[in-house]
């Protein structure tokens, strides 16, 4: 009877882990215009944008420059806006 109930919290387990990996992968981290990992794009066109640029925004926990439509931050994941 225990393995049966180990068995089980497993399962559940890991479907929520699967539930949460398939809805971050659905919202893009909250960056729906940015290019992923799978879209072909290089490190380096990713983080290309300049200092002055009026459409980025300082993280408040790292200081990471990220795009004015991001909700979180592309490098310590903290909550950019409200």
């Amino acid at each position: 009877m225990e393995w049966g109930l180990f068995v089980v919290a497993v399962l559940v387990v890991a479907a929520l882990q699967f539930a949460v990996w398939r809805r971050l992968q659905s919202e893009d981290a909250g960056a729906p215009d940015s290019p992923g990992v799978g879209d072909g794009a290089s490190p380096a066109d990713v983080s290309s944008s300049t200092t002055d640029d009026a459409t980025s925004l300082l993280c408040p926990s790292c200081g990471a420059e990220n795009d004015a439509s991001y909700r979180f931050c592309r490098e310590c994941v903290a909550q950019l806006q409200p």
